[in-house]
């Protein structure tokens, strides 16, 4: 089978109408959650790094840069508003990390410049969404094991064929666009933990943008990327088992109904999730206080183990990939904030002295028996020579322990507020909600272009 040319057929046909109810409300969740996380990550660092260079181009004033309260090209508005949706590590994920982090960046950025409607935009995310989750799913082993960061790798082909679907381009040009894309992808684990990792995210955002518009004036590529030797798959996999049966139901069935996303309820790494879920569950059950605490012990699988680190956090970003920083947050706090990982809040000395007393090890009886799952077990030894133990699965967010629709639309305001106010916050969530309805986007860029830092 022609993979690449399937994957093309699926995009250039996909419509409004073809796609089930149950797909379209999950995308306009996954906006919400977004757009909330940009506007909050906008205020972030690296976020502003990137705006302040967008501004700096002084080239044509067409997408919204938002939160930073100016407009860019849409180049450098996907990799500004990319960044900001990746800063905070509290954008929403698929089974594997955020593959999909750069794609509403970039829809929304070419979007403006194009004019495009809500359902536009629901149909560019739905493309984009299912091209990436059905790569993902064909490299289980290179998106959960390998080096390569997929927000940046599978996520620029997947970006790069919703931008496609807005700029309405035909099979070949989208076999020409996924292409392209397939040179620019790129991205490492080793840079998690500094602001190169949400730049991934930029990357994936402004390389879909880029690709789809260089395919749209007549920019050729090969046009069978992820069937040929020395294409996609034999340049990442390597070694790596990679399996494409994963397309053969593209278009027949979704995964944006049948896996669903992962909504974050903490602004920190997904990995450490399940461990966050186990140590709440017990600080509430038996009242646990640190200062009854001996000693914790964190048993996750050899993925888990390397990626996230074991000791203590010197800056705020590297907080939020530090288990005994997260852990002994959990047991103290009993919540999370985004001010949780500020520089001040990682210093805290009452903090540190319990995260010295967590330790995270490989647990060869944790195995992730069930797709989209993340086991982990938490063994909290007391004082008084009690041990408490608990086993989590699936963390909360994911399909299988779904957030509530108030815990949804309080991480937005949560997050929108550190750029717009209440009032505008609102609105945006409204203006979402019925996105299907809107001819324009216009109300929904002014609201979202805030303030600059």
């Amino acid at each position: 089978m022609d993979y690449t040319k399937k994957v093309a057929e699926f995009v250039a046909q996909t419509s409004f109408d073809s796609i089930p109810p149950g797909a379209l409300m999950v995308a306009k969740t996954a906006l919400l959650d977004c757009v909330g996380v940009m506007l909050a990550g906008s205020k972030e660092e690296s976020a502003i790094i990137c705006a302040k260079l967008a501004e700096e181009e002084g080239s044509n004033r067409e997408a919204t840069v938002i939160g930073q309260g100016f407009k860019s090209s849409t180049l450098m508005t996907a990799l500004s508003n990319g960044t900001a949706a990746h800063a905070l590590d509290y954008d929403h994920s698929f089974l594997v990390g955020q593959p999909t982090a750069g794609l509403i960046p970039a829809i929304l950025a070419l979007g403006e410049k194009l004019g495009a409607n809500g359902r536009d935009i629901l149909v560019a995310y739905v493309a984009g969404f299912e091209t990436t989750a059905r790569l993902v799913r064909s490299l289980p082993v290179l998106s959960s094991q390998g080096k390569w960061h997929s927000t940046a790798t599978m996520g620029s082909l997947g970006t790069a064929a919703g931008c496609a679907k807005l700029l309405r381009l035909d099979v070949q040009a989208i076999q020409w666009t996924l292409g392209i894309a397939s040179s620019m992808a790129s991205g490492i684990v080793s840079n998690f933990a500094t602001m190169t990792k949400p730049l991934h995210a930029g990357l994936a955002s402004r390389n879909g943008v880029l690709a789809a518009r260089l395919a749209h004036s007549g920019f050729n590529a090969n046009p069978m990327i992820l069937s040929e030797h020395k294409g996609i798959y034999d340049a990442f996999s390597r070694d790596l088992p990679f399996d494409l049966r994963s397309f053969e139901d593209l278009g027949s069935s979704f995964d944006l109904v049948e896996r669903g996303i992962k909504i974050k309820p903490y602004p920190c790494g997904g990995l450490t999730h399940t461990a966050i879920d186990a140590v709440l569950k017990m600080r509430d059950q038996y009242k646990l206080s640190p200062e009854a605490v001996q000693s914790i012990q964190v048993g996750v699988t050899q993925h888990v183990f390397n990626t996230i680190s074991g000791s203590l956090p010197e800056t705020g970003l590297q907080g939020k990939f530090s288990m005994p920083y997260i852990l002994a947050r959990a047991l103290i706090d009993g919540k999370f904030t985004l001010a949780t990982f500020s520089e001040e809040a990682i210093r805290d000395p009452l903090v540190r002295s319990v995260a010295e007393k967590v330790e995270m090890g490989v647990d060869p009886d944790i195995r992730e028996t069930k797709e989209g799952s993340r086991p982990c077990k938490v063994t909290i030894h007391q004082k008084d020579g009690r041990t408490l133990s608990e086993r989590v699965e699936f963390p909360r967010g994911s399909r299988q322990v779904p957030l509530t629709s108030e815990e949804l639309r309080m991480k937005f305001t949560e997050c929108a507020c550190r750029a717009i106010n209440r009032e505008a916050a609102a609105q945006v969530t409204k203006l979402i909600d019925r996105l299907e309805d809107l001819d324009h986007l216009g109300p929904l860029f002014e609201l979202l272009i805030g303030n600059p830092s």
